[in-house]
C-alpha cells in the first residue's frame, strides 16, 4: 500500500509540474502580448522608434506564437521590416551604431535569459532607449523548469515592466531541478505487481517445494 501511495503522489506531483509550466507559458505569452502593444502605442505617441529585441534562433512553435503577441505589427517585424530588429547576438557584440542613443522604444521579451554579459546588454538597451519608461521588457519566471533547463540558459530574473533584475542560473540549480523532475518521472513509471502476480510467486514455490520433496 506504501509503494502504490507514492506512486500516486508522485504522478500527482508530475502532474502539477506539467500544469505549472503550462499556466506560466500562457501567462507569459499574455504579458507579452500586452507588453508589446504597449511598447508599439507609447513609440507612436512619442514619435519614437520602435525596436523589437528577439533571441538569435527561436523554433517554430514560438515564432508561430509571435502572431498572437505582435497581432497586426507581425508582418511589419518579420516580413516587411517596418519595425527595426536587433538580434541577441548583436547585443553580444556590443554598440548597435544602427539605433541612435536615446531614439527608441525597446521591446525586449526573454533575450537577456539567453546572452553570455547581461550587464552590457542592459547598458545597451538603456542607450538606445534614453530612459526605463521606453525599455519594456519581459522574462521567463524564474521560479519555472523553462527558465532553469534551458540548454541555452544563462541568466534568470524578474522583470517589471520597465526593470528587470538578474542573476546567473549555476550547476545546483540545473541539478536541483532535473533530479526532481526524473525522480518523480522514476517513481511514476515503476510498475505496480498485482495480487495475482504475487500469488503465482507462491504457488511457483510450493511446486518447488513439492519437487524437492519428491527427491529425497
Amino acid at each position: 500500500m506504501t509503494g502504490k501511495n507514492t506512486r500516486a503522489l508522485a504522478r500527482l506531483g508530475l502532474g502539477g509540474v506539467v500544469l505549472a509550466e503550462s499556466m506560466a507559458a500562457w501567462s507569459r505569452w499574455e504579458r507579452r502580448r500586452s507588453l508589446f502593444a504597449a511598447a508599439a502605442e507609447r513609440a507612436r505617441v512619442e514619435r519614437r522608434r520602435f525596436v523589437v529585441v528577439l533571441p538569435e534562433r527561436e523554433s517554430s512553435i514560438t515564432r508561430a506564437l509571435r502572431v498572437y503577441e505582435m497581432g497586426r505589427h507581425y508582418p511589419e517585424v518579420f516580413h516587411m521590416r517596418r519595425i527595426p530588429v536587433v538580434s541577441s547576438a548583436e547585443l553580444e557584440r556590443g554598440r548597435v551604431d544602427r539605433i541612435a542613443s536615446d531614439s527608441a522604444v525597446v521591446y525586449a521579451a526573454c533575450v537577456l535569459e539567453y546572452v553570455k554579459d547581461v550587464r552590457a546588454a542592459m547598458d545597451e538597451l538603456l542607450r538606445m532607449a534614453g530612459t526605463v519608461e521606453n525599455i519594456f521588457v519581459v522574462t521567463v519566471q524564474p521560479w519555472t523548469l523553462t527558465a532553469t533547463l534551458h540548454p541555452h540558459a544563462r541568466w534568470a530574473g524578474i522583470a517589471d515592466t520597465h526593470t528587470v533584475s538578474m542573476g546567473p542560473i549555476t550547476a545546483l540549480h540545473r541539478g536541483f531541478a532535473a533530479g526532481l523532475v526524473l525522480s518523480l518521472a522514476a517513481v511514476s513509471a515503476t510498475s505496480e505487481r498485482g495480487p495475482d502476480e504475487a500469488q503465482g510467486d507462491d504457488d511457483d514455490g510450493a511446486i518447488d517445494a513439492h519437487v524437492d520433496e519428491d527427491f529425497k
